[in-house]
């Protein structure tokens, strides 16, 4: 493992305040989407590095928990004194809100670009970025593509707007893996069927689409072939990070099987449901059960023949 690449998860670390609909309340849980995406391809590869802005109080308040996934450290970049830090709240409805406890000033110092990855982490073998359109970020990015590996870009769901549909699809010949749920996809393109919806992101110049539907899985595409992922069985206690943990888990079974749907996605369902079957982030002792759920993910299997097409 010692020489293997690792793979960069660019994205925010965050201190989450959960309260759930039954006011049942756990304070400063480690999480954001770098955390639980990078947790998720460390079931599957052997080096993952986080990239993101932190406080000095980071090692203090986070770090064992962070320590116990064996994940690097190089890319965490003290940006103030403290971490990001999050009010969450769910209802019962299953919509939720997100505050930054000290501001959207300070949750915007602590954002960082790809000129900020350190060099000891690059070549990378693959890069899992959470990112809305900002354009400091897409510019180093494009610096930077030659020494990212596989890219898999998650949509952050406040940019899937219909009026940023065009920036959005511009940036698909930059990466490799495109990722978004259903309701953000609703927003972006204003359908609500799945194959509609993979059919006009590929034809907008989406190199391999994974819409995620929460229960109802996920549809994969390559524009050859389309995949509907089924769910292994498992308990759904906590859905916080479970998308992040299906792009994680994506994108390093894509870096084990390069081109290989079937494999990203039974990757993908087993990392998710373990991240779901408990509150705040999975043990990192999972072996056993990871295989287990990877053998029970149901995979179908379409043939699919069109020409890319620009959709705008």
């Amino acid at each position: 493992m010692s020489n293997q690449r690792p793979i960069l998860v660019m994205s925010n670390v965050i201190l989450d305040d959960v309260q759930y609909p039954d006011g049942a309340l756990h304070p400063r849980t480690l999480g954001g989407a770098a955390v639980y995406a990078a947790a998720a391809a460390s079931m599957w590869w052997g080096q993952i590095g986080i990239v993101a802005g932190v406080g000095s109080d980071f090692d203090e308040t986070a770090g064992a928990a962070l320590a116990r996934y064996g994940i690097r450290r190089e890319g965490l970049i003290v940006r103030d004194a403290n971490t990001i830090q999050s009010k969450l709240i769910y209802q019962a409805d299953g919509e939720r809100s997100e505050t930054p406890v000290y501001g959207p000033d300070h949750f915007a110092r602590l954002q960082l670009t790809p000129a900020d990855i350190p060099d000891v982490l690059l070549p990378a073998a693959g890069t899992y970025i959470f990112r809305d359109e900002w354009p400091d970020f897409w510019s180093a990015f494009q610096s930077s593509r030659k020494y990212l590996g596989t890219v898999m870009w998650e949509l952050q769901g406040d940019a899937a707007q219909a009026h940023s549909l065009s920036s959005i699809t511009s940036l698909f010949r930059q990466v490799d893996l495109f990722s978004l749920n259903i309701a953000e996809a609703h927003r972006l393109l204003g359908i609500s069927a799945p194959e509609s919806i993979v059919t006009q992101l590929i034809g907008a110049g989406a190199p391999v689409v994974v819409l995620r539907m929460g229960g109802d899985g996920a549809v994969v595409s390559n524009g050859r072939e389309q995949l509907h992922v089924k769910p292994p069985p498992s308990p759904v206690v906590d859905v916080t990070g479970g998308g992040n943990a299906f792009c994680g888990g994506f994108l390093a079974g894509w870096c084990q099987r390069l081109g290989d749907l079937a494999h990203a996605s039974r990757c993908a369902a087993a990392s998710a449901a373990l991240t779901l079957a408990q509150h705040g982030l999975p043990s990192s002792i999972i072996r056993r059960d990871l295989l287990r759920l990877y053998d029970t993910t149901g995979i179908s299997r379409h043939s699919l023949s069109f020409d890319r097409t620009p959709y705008l």
